[in-house]
């Protein structure tokens, strides 16, 4: 059965004029008609979740392997609820597509129950937030107008979060029919240039083999696919910063970026994607002076951590990247200069260091990192991992080769880490590893509570019981750890018993390995999870 409201099934039409065919469901009452509706037309990936803010974190998780992903959220503070989810979206620009049911007009500030200005409340994180009002009737025309631009300023240039906001009368005051012709709904076309500039390639290239020049290849996250197989050409040429949120072939760096000497550093960056982990590549090259920086971003967007920018190309920067390496490899020469072979030097030493820096035998985060990245390059199946944030993805940063690595470094906070693995998870055939301190997993530990949870999902818990990267703050080593470390006794065993999920501890460095290699090998019916109790790095 269907309700016969013609607002919600012009928003479903349009959702699948721009291919949107994944949808995260949260029950409720006012958003009952949506729901009910889109379930009922049954041509879309449905996934319901409980639990709002946890939810729209498994939206962004989807969102990583099917793009544009669609949440809906019944009225009141439901919306608020995915804000955090909103907000990494934004910073990382993903699809994700706030659906929110609402009240009618007229019970807006008149002390009804569950309702709020729901109107523009995620405007500062959005890309376009969009009310289809009652005031504008049967005007399907305009409600069309505006479900088409929220929905193209998801999928425009780098992507981002959108906000649609239905005022709905009760399900009781709206008919129910056996069905309903939804009429097969045109999106918008936009028509933008995707050619980039024979002559913007060829002025870079002239800038990149310009031995009286120091270039530097500046990349910071991104869901664009590096050109992977040209990536070893351009470093041929010229330094490429990046790590393994945005390039998969990446190089370490962060050991000796704080202490360079200074005349190696770049007087030309070409700075693409968004930000890194490494804070401290931020703070060198906003300190070099009369440095001539070049944005790549398909937005056209100004943002630069390194505090200026001379000029912006809007441009895809894999494309970019790709049509440059075509150039230089035409011109067949590469520059030989002190500054090309200073970098060079300096990742090998940095990758040496850290390889002779673990130590095989101690249980820590950082030995169960590398020992579990050194088994993963021996797995025959697709996988993808997703790291935390905090100390997880610093020592992704430096052990991580070969393979993408997901975390939401948006905002950099630990919340829905594990909720947007489980997202992806769920989006997938390949199998999702989660690797994740202590505090983040407790932090989001609803996210096992969770009906779309499958045999592909692996989580390994450094469990030090602390915020490990919140110990090391200096000036603070005398204060009660209770307060600033979030010091702690539990464990994960009766959180995955409760769910149903398999559950390894490991208290021995003999048991962590046992206990990864199970993880990647063992065939299960439900997630599985490690928890690694070791000591402080």
């Amino acid at each position: 059965m269907f309700y016969d409201n013609d607002k919600v099934n012009l928003l479903i039409a349009l959702l699948k004029a721009y291919n949107i065919s994944d949808v995260v469901l949260c029950p409720g009452s006012r958003n009952a008609m949506i729901v009910n509706n889109i379930v009922s037309d049954g041509s879309f990936k449905c996934y319901p979740v409980t639990d709002e803010r946890s939810a729209a974190f498994f939206a962004l998780g989807v969102s990583i392997e099917k793009g544009p992903t669609a949440i809906v959220v019944t009225s009141g503070s439901a919306l608020l609820d995915t804000a955090p989810a909103v907000v990494e979206a934004y910073y990382q620009h993903r699809p994700l597509v706030v659906i929110s049911a609402d009240r009618p007009q007229e019970d807006i500030g008149q002390n009804v129950g569950q309702t709020m200005r729901q109107a523009g409340a995620m405007d500062n994180y959005v890309r376009k937030s969009v009310t289809l009002n009652d005031a504008l009737g049967d005007n399907m025309t305009y409600h069309r107008r505006l479900i088409c631009e929220a929905l193209s300023a998801a999928t425009y240039g780098e992507g981002g979060p959108v906000h649609i906001n239905v005022p709905l009368p009760n399900v009781s005051e709206c008919p129910q029919v056996s069905h309903i012709d939804i009429l097969p709904e045109k999106k918008v076309e936009i028509i933008r240039p995707t050619v980039i500039p024979d002559g913007v390639i060829e002025e870079l290239t002239d800038i990149l083999l310009d031995t009286k020049r120091k270039p530097m290849i500046v990349i910071g996250q991104t869901s664009q696919q590096m050109p992977i197989n040209k990536m070893a050409d351009l470093r041929r040429v010229v330094p490429v910063v990046s790590e393994p949120l945005s390039d998969p072939s990446c190089w370490p760096f962060n050991g000796f970026i704080s202490t360079m000497p200074t005349e190696y550093l770049p007087d030309f960056v070409l700075y693409m994607g968004d930000s890194l982990v490494c804070r401290s590549i931020n703070n060198r090259l906003a300190s070099v002076d009369n440095l001539e920086l070049w944005r790549v971003n398909a937005d056209g967007d100004f943002s630069c951590p390194f505090r200026h920018v001379d000029k912006v190309l809007a441009c895809k920067a894999n494309e970019l990247l790709d049509q440059l390496a075509d150039k230089l490899a035409q011109r067949k020469t590469t520059p030989a200069s002190d500054y090309l072979t200073w970098w060079d030097n300096a990742f090998n030493e940095e990758k040496q260091r850290i390889e002779e820096g673990v130590d095989e035998y101690s249980l820590t985060a950082e030995s169960t990192v590398a020992y579990f990245e050194s088994q993963l390059e021996d797995m025959y199946y697709s996988y993808e991992t997703h790291y935390a944030n905090s100390t997880a993805i610093r020592l992704a940063c430096r052990h991580a080769r070969g393979h993408r690595v997901c975390c939401n470094r948006g905002v950099n906070g630990i919340d829905g880490c594990v909720s947007t693995a489980v997202g992806h998870a769920a989006a997938t055939d390949a199998m999702v590893f989660c690797i994740t301190g202590d505090l983040s997993f407790f932090y989001d530990q609803n996210a096992l509570w969770n009906q779309n949870l499958g045999s592909n999902l692996r989580i390994i818990i450094l469990n030090d019981h602390r915020g490990g990267i919140f110990s090391n703050v200096s000036g603070l080593e005398n204060c009660d750890s209770r307060y600033v470390a979030g010091v702690h006794n539990t464990d994960a065993r009766g959180i995955t018993t409760q769910n149903d999920v398999g559950y390894l501890s490991a208290k021995t460095v003999d048991e962590m390995h046992l206990g990864i290699v199970r993880l990647m090998t063992e065939e299960t019916t439900r997630p599985m999870v490690l928890e690694v109790e070791g000591g402080e790095n």
